[in-house]
């Protein structure tokens, strides 16, 4: 697969990123590191996923593929922020909201650090 920099950010990445909003809802462990194994041996390497997914249980799929499937540093990972859990998923960009929404994704992610926020 296709790499593009990212701006001038030194990072080089595929022009698929791998979606994960269902992770830890519809497709399960197994088949989310199926999904991540396939998507990898394709020549990918930007995951995309939010705090939102289904309630923070994407990126803890996530966190616990790093390491066993493939390691942190071949991966560049996506998330975001500024809704609210809840009916309505109120928009929220306060500072606060974002500190403590990026502390809980690093947590559940299981890194110190993500590529694009």
């Amino acid at each position: 697969m296709q790499q593009r920099p990212l701006g001038r950010s030194g990072l080089a990445v595929s022009r698929l990123a791998l979606g994960t909003m269902t992770w830890g809802r519809d497709t399960d462990a197994d088949d989310a590191a199926a999904q991540l194994k396939s998507y990898l041996d394709a020549g990918g390497n930007l995951i995309d996923t939010a705090d939102v997914y289904a309630d923070g249980d994407a990126e803890s799929v996530i966190g616990a593929l790093l390491g066993s499937l493939v390691p942190r540093e071949e991966l560049l990972i996506a998330t975001k922020a500024g809704l609210r859990p809840g009916s309505g998923r109120r928009r929220d960009g306060s500072r606060g909201h974002l500190l403590r929404t990026l502390e809980a994704s690093l947590r559940r992610l299981g890194t110190d650090h993500v590529d694009l926020w």
